[in-house]
């Protein structure tokens, strides 16, 4: 859908040089992207295959197979593109390549600048890693806060929803309150899982808290 009304039909090949390229029959045209207002299209086969790695625990192979479809199609405005780019920062943190994921997270609020959700997840990932939860904890806050007060969440917010909560209650758990923590955690497992990766380590850390230190929610 072009920001003019006008409605294409075809297969998005790529986005290049500020233009998305697609094809319609033999016939390949080329528009450029800030005239794009939205892209409907399926996410490719590999896209699927980066979650099902995140969600194994092997942020190694997730990111393999992300880096190319990212530099294919970033600034797409599809949903499952806007993920992808935002998804990376993710990985090369988890891949410590920490300098690449600041290089990412700018990239991707260059490219996908109404996204702030997603960019305020990224920025909040990069300062916990730098152990700078003072700077992380105001990014998350209004997501979890929004999350609190929704029992269902659409597809992509509740991706959204629960990437914040896994991370508040990193923030909660170093800061000691274990209780809290506990309870962020148990919602980005259960209530907003759409992120399997991040609710299998949500998982994980409640286990951990309530199982091997004995941790009750408050």
């Amino acid at each position: 859908m072009l920001t003019n009304g006008q409605r294409l039909e075809g297969q998005v090949l790529e986005v290049a040089d500020g233009r998305v390229c697609f094809k319609t029959g033999p016939a390949e045209t080329r528009v450029p992207i800030d005239q794009v207002k939205s892209a409907s299209m399926q996410p490719p086969r590999a896209f699927q295959d980066v979650l099902e790695f995140s969600r194994k625990g092997d942020p190694a192979k997730a990111l393999a197979a992300l880096q190319p479809l990212v530099q294919k199609f970033r600034g797409l405005p599809a949903p499952w593109a806007e993920r992808a780019s935002a998804m990376l920062g993710s990985l090369l943190l988890e891949t410590g390549k920490v300098p690449e994921a600041e290089a990412a997270f700018t990239k991707f609020q260059s490219a996908y600048p109404k996204a702030q959700g997603l960019a305020n997840l990224g920025l909040a990932r990069l300062a916990i890693e730098k152990k700078d939860f003072n700077v992380a904890e105001p990014k998350l806050r209004p997501l979890v806060d929004q999350a609190r007060k929704t029992l269902l969440a659409p597809s992509g917010k509740n991706a959204e929803y629960g990437q914040a909560l896994y991370l508040m209650g990193i923030i909660l758990e170093e800061q000691g309150q274990a209780p809290e923590a506990l309870e962020h955690y148990l919602l980005a497992a259960t209530v907003f899982s759409e992120d399997a990766g991040v609710a299998a380590r949500a998982q994980e850390r409640a286990d951990a808290l309530s199982e091997k230190k004995k941790v009750a929610v408050p």
